[in-house]
Order: structure tokens, then C-alpha cells, then sequence
């Protein structure tokens, strides 16, 4: 008896030794949700009070956080990558452009996120929506890099009461009845729960679907066709009656509800039709369906951080919470969708908590500022770097740079976080293809909506713009301190010094790689001059910006053509990154953030000594929610999935 006590008593401490070994470094925790706004007031806390309580309170958010490429596949590769579209050429939902077979074919699971977190030593999970055409034609062919990935599957994605998950390739299961945000909580917490058991750091993932559209794919096969239809989001029965009162926020300082007067806005939006009053009454109705679908969102994060908390890792997890995309509901002559360049389809929630991060308590903290602006390319620089791997994110050749983050207690940045100083004032956006309203099916698809965008902010000198080129080369000029709801384009108004320095930088950043993106002034004055749109327009720069040629579309393509798309920098971009790459293969990496202390060295020293046979690994837990799954049904598996997708824009 008293050596089976010793030898338990050996075990524990082993465990407790491990444990506190692997914790040197923290833990991850991302819930993404899908075509959530930054804008109509969705993460306000009377919606989404949860999200307040446990990470907005105790965090930061970032109120100036964007995609770059505003529909999901894009946008999520973006994000696990830290490139911009054009350097990924994953540019569309589905194929040829986009799609998950083209994702495989270029090899983006071979280099992203995940892998990078495994090669750190890392567990790494997935559960819920991943790519829209991962489906059960190809649910086989699992992406890499997960250490246990469950993941939605068409034609089940985006049907809220009949979910469908394919778990590591496995044949799929449906949930018949459960409510999709649910069935993703408890697969999710069944794999924090495996994830701390493991011993090992680890990188969790939770996607639920909400508030994207809901999708109905009915396959018919004695007629051997299929119908799509799409609705607005379905709330959780118990969720229903929520926010009867709730409007569609025209008190913001945007003011751009139903815009009346269009004629300085692209040819195609001069031509959709605006609402009438039976569209604003189901947009309002539309508007308070997203918000319910988002009460289940809220209350997973609770899940979530309850999971953590029991588990006694929670003050070493970050938590994060962001979003694929925008989306506009009624916005300027809009109904409800996403894919414009405008802001509400670009700005997205980001909030994190975690080890360092010094706590808001408040929704207008002194720790977050208009300056500080964040991409999804900065998303996964940002993790390496917490993960203390920031050696690596030059050496990937990354377009994103580290987050501004606040640290705790006296208020400094944590030791040497890299932060640039002129981090992301100035940024691209870019998206190819078209156009589709998602709730008003009355108004035909436009096809030609390929565009590029720059945003520039100065918060010392009060200034903000942006530039829009559609590929029709017609231009939108936006002073966005003055008027944020873009609705009055001042290109041919505005001062030619501003116009000028907009066109070249937007000729730079739309070709941009790595260290261009962050520092496009390094391209347009290399002796070193300019660093700065407040320096760039000194006047004895008129001349040479005068001189720049603006960037061009030859014609409207819903693909990337580097000959379609004319910027007089692409050859000195392409030799700046080479350059660059070939200065960090002769440099070894040095860790810039988290160097473990001698303490927790010798540590996971020693643990690694006492582990001299391998252990065993805990079974994972089950959720509950498995006893209630069924097989999808033969006839399913087997029909042709191609034919489903008749409408990507809305499946987005």
C-alpha cells in the first residue's frame, strides 16, 4: 500500500512538473465568429454582455481593427498566414479562385498558423466552420496542422438546426434538431478540456456560423437537381424574442442608413434602387435576427471561459474574439452583405485578455487609442510573437507586424514586444469579383465589383482618408475625420497634394510583400527621407508624387492578373523582398519576446529529464452532444457537390 502511495505521490508531482514546464508558455484561445460587424453595434454589451464581462473588461479591444479581403475563405487565410490575398492568390470563395481544392493545391496548410504553433511544441484545435466547400465530397482530405480538428461540412455549414461536422476526416455526422452554436460549444469545450489534460500549451480555435446567413441545400434525386435558398440567421428557440426593441443604429456618427444621394458614388451603385419602406422593415427585422444568433455566441464564450477557469489555466490563456468579415445591413444603397470597401464590411471586433495584458474595465479605457489599427495579417505575427517565436516572423517573410498590445500594472509594453512606430497607419484593402444583396433577392447580382482601397491615418495631425479604385477606374475619396460614413466623395475636391500621395501610396501597397506593407514609404523614398504621411506632404514632394503614376485597372477581372492590375512598383517591391529575404537567410532569428526564465528553463530541463520512457496520453473527452449524432445519409455523401453553388457570394 505504501509503495502504490509513494508511487502516485511520484506521478503527481511529475504531473505538476510538466504542467508548469509547458505553461511557460500561454495558451490560445480564438472564438471567430462569421460576418460580424465592428460598426452597427453588434458586440454592444446589452447584446453580447458575456463578451464584456470576460474579455472586453478584463482585456482590450481594438476599435480600429479590419480585414483587408472581406469575405471569409480570403479573410481566414489572411489571417493564418499573415498575407495579404494578393501574395496568398487565394482570392475567392470557390474554385478556380478560391475553394478549398485550390487552398490544398497551394499549399497553405504546409506553411500557416497551426503548423507553426505545432513545430513550437504546441497542441493546436479546430471546431466549427472552416472553409466553405469543405464539404463531404472532400472531408478526407483534412487540412493540416490541427492536432484535432472538427469541422462543419456542406451542405450542413450554415444550416443552424442541422449542423454537420466531419471530425479528422472521419465519415460525417449531423446533429438533427441541435442548434449549430450549441453543438460547437460542446465539441469545444470536450477539446479545451482534452487540451489541458494533455499537458502541452496549446492554440484553440472556435468558429461558430453566427450571424452569417442561413443556408437550406436540398438535393432532390429522382429529379437529380438541387436547390439553394437563403434566409437571414436563425436564432436558438430560447432566443427568439430578444431585442424586440432593437433598431438599426442610425445615431452612429456614420449616418449613412439608406443614402438618398449616390450620384458621387461607382456607376453600379448609382443604379441599385433605394429601399423602400417594406425592405427597411425587413432589414430592421434582419438586423435583430443576426443579434439573436449571437445571444448563443455569448453564451459559449461563458462556456468557454467557465472550462478555463475550472481547469486552472485561464490567467495563462488569451483569449480573443474577432470576426472573418464585416457587413453592412442598409448601409448606403445596400441591403444586407458584405464585399464593398467600405467600412462596414471591413472593421471587425477585436478584443483579447490575457497574461500581461493590462485590463480595460471599461468600454472607453485609456489603453486604446484611434492609432491603434490592426489586420488580420497582423493576427498571426501577433500570436508567434506571444508565443515566443517572434524570431520567426521575419524569417516567414510575413506582410503583418506584432499588435499594439498594453501591459499590465505600470502600463508599459511587455519587455521588448516589437512595436513599430508607424505601425499600420497606412493599410490596403483589395477583394475580386462580384456583387450579391443576401436578404433582397429583387436586386440583381453585379458582377464587376473588383476593387482596391488605401486607408491612411494621422492621429497627431487629425487626419484620416481613404482612396477607392473600382475596376472601372472610377475613384472615391473619403476624408474620414469629417465624415466616416463615406458619403461625400471629394477626390475631384480635395487638395491634389492629398490625392497625389493617396494614389502613390495605394500603387505601392497593392503590390506590397513583407516589410513594404508595414513600410510603404521605404519603397517610394528609399534614401530614407519620408517615413510618415505628415512628412510626405512637405511640398518640395508635390513634384515627385505629381509625377507617380496612379495605379490602373486594364479591365474588370473576378481574378487577380498582375497584367490586369498596372502599379509602377511592382518590379522594385519584387526586388525589395528578394532582397529582404536573402539579408534574413544569412541572420539567424532572435527571440524578441518571452525568453523563459532561467528558473522555467531549468524547469522544463528537468522535466524533461524525469520523462525518459514516453507517457501516456489521456483519451479525449466526448462531448455530450456525440450521443445524439447520426451518419449523413448515403444519398448525400454521393451527390455532386459542384452543383450546389450556384450563388458563393452568399455562401460566403
Amino acid at each position: 500500500m505504501l509503495q502504490r502511495l509513494v508511487v502516485a505521490l511520484c506521478l503527481l508531482g511529475f504531473a505538476a512538473l510538466t504542467a508548469a514546464a509547458a505553461h511557460q508558455r500561454p495558451n490560445f484561445v480564438v472564438i471567430f465568429t462569421d460576418d460580424q460587424d465592428g460598426i452597427q453595434n453588434s458586440t454592444h454589451p446589452r447584446y453580447q454582455p458575456k463578451l464584456h464581462e470576460h474579455i472586453r473588461y478584463p482585456g482590450i479591444e481594438l476599435k480600429n481593427y479590419f480585414v483587408t479581403t472581406p469575405v471569409c475563405c480570403p479573410s481566414r487565410t489572411n489571417l493564418w498566414r499573415g498575407q495579404f490575398s494578393h501574395n496568398t492568390n487565394f482570392t475567392d470563395v470557390l474554385g478556380p479562385h478560391g475553394g478549398y481544392a485550390k487552398w490544398k493545391s497551394l499549399g497553405i496548410d504546409k506553411s500557416y498558423l497551426p503548423v507553426w504553433l505545432q513545430n513550437l511544441g504546441y497542441n493546436t484545435y479546430y471546431v466549427g466552420k472552416f472553409l466553405v466547400d469543405y464539404s463531404v465530397s472532400n472531408y478526407q482530405n483534412v487540412p493540416a496542422g490541427w492536432t484535432d480538428i472538427d469541422a462543419l461540412v456542406t451542405p450542413y455549414t450554415f444550416d443552424y438546426n442541422n449542423p454537420g461536422f466531419s471530425r479528422n476526416g472521419a465519415t460525417p455526422n449531423i446533429y438533427p434538431g441541435f442548434y449549430s452554436t450549441d453543438v460547437i460549444a460542446d465539441k469545444a469545450v470536450a477539446q479545451i478540456k482534452t487540451a489541458v489534460a494533455a499537458g502541452k500549451p496549446f492554440y484553440a480555435q472556435i468558429s461558430p456560423i453566427a450571424p452569417h446567413t442561413s443556408t437550406q441545400i436540398y438535393f432532390d434525386p429522382v429529379a437529380n437537381a438541387t436547390k439553394t435558398f437563403f434566409y437571414p440567421p436563425i436564432p436558438a428557440p430560447r432566443h427568439w424574442e430578444l431585442f424586440s426593441d432593437a433598431t438599426l443604429p442610425e445615431g452612429t456618427s456614420h449616418k449613412n442608413l439608406y443614402e438618398a444621394d449616390v450620384s458621387d458614388k461607382p456607376a453600379w451603385i448609382r443604379a441599385l434602387p433605394l429601399a423602400q419602406q417594406n425592405n427597411r422593415t425587413y432589414l430592421e427585422e434582419v438586423y435583430r435576427l443576426r443579434l439573436r444568433s449571437l445571444a448563443s455566441v455569448d453564451e459559449l464564450i461563458d462556456r468557454v471561459v467557465a472550462t478555463l477557469q475550472e481547469a486552472g489555466v485561464l490567467d495563462n490563456t488569451y483569449l480573443i474574439y474577432s470576426a472573418d468579415n464585416g457587413y453592412h445591413v442598409g448601409t448606403h444603397r445596400f441591403g444586407a452583405g458584405k464585399v464593398t470597401a467600405y467600412d462596414e464590411d471591413l472593421r471587425v471586433p477585436f478584443l483579447i485578455r490575457g497574461p500581461g495584458i493590462r485590463a480595460s474595465h471599461s468600454d472607453k479605457p485609456a489603453n486604446s487609442k484611434a492609432s491603434d489599427v490592426g489586420l488580420h495579417v497582423d493576427f498571426a505575427p501577433t500570436i508567434l510573437t506571444l508565443a515566443g517565436a517572434g524570431d520567426q516572423v521575419g524569417d516567414k517573410a510575413l506582410d503583418g507586424t506584432p499588435l499594439g498590445l498594453y501591459a499590465n500594472d505600470d502600463g508599459n509594453l511587455l519587455a521588448d514586444y516589437p512595436r513599430p512606430a508607424n505601425h499600420r497607419n497606412q493599410f490596403q484593402g483589395e477583394f475580386w469579383g462580384g456583387w450579391s444583396d443576401e436578404v433582397l433577392h429583387h436586386i440583381p447580382r453585379y458582377t464587376n465589383n473588383s476593387w482596391k482601397a488605401v486607408r491612411v491615418y494621422d492621429e497627431d495631425n487629425q487626419q484620416a482618408w481613404k482612396l477607392i479604385v473600382s475596376c472601372t477606374n472610377e475613384r472615391e475619396l473619403y476624408d474620414l475625420k469629417t465624415d466616416p460614413g463615406e458619403l461625400c466623395n471629394i477626390y475631384n475636391k480635395t487638395r491634389a497634394a492629398v490625392r497625389t500621395r493617396l494614389e502613390a501610396l495605394l500603387a505601392v501597397l497593392v503590390v506590397c510583400k513583407g516589410e513594404s506593407c508595414t513600410n510603404p514609404w521605404k519603397i517610394l523614398h528609399p534614401e530614407g527621407s519620408v517615413n510618415s504621411w505628415n512628412q510626405s506632404l512637405d511640398r518640395k514632394y508635390d513634384k515627385y508624387y505629381a509625377n507617380v503614376a496612379p495605379f490602373q485597372y486594364r479591365t474588370c477581372l473576378p481574378y487577380q492578373d498582375h497584367n490586369n492590375e498596372v502599379s509602377a512598383f511592382r518590379s522594385t517591391v519584387a526586388a525589395a523582398a528578394a532582397a529582404a529575404a536573402a539579408a534574413a537567410a544569412q541572420q539567424p532569428g532572435r527571440r524578441r519576446m518571452y525568453t523563459w526564465t532561467s528558473a522555467g528553463r531549468q524547469l522544463s530541463a528537468t522535466a524533461s529529464a524525469i520523462a525518459t520512457s514516453p507517457q501516456p496520453r489521456s483519451e479525449p473527452f466526448v462531448a455530450e452532444v456525440e450521443r445524439h449524432s447520426v451518419p449523413v445519409p448515403a444519398e448525400v455523401l454521393q451527390s455532386d457537390v459542384a452543383k450546389w453553388f450556384d450563388n458563393p457570394l452568399a455562401l460566403a
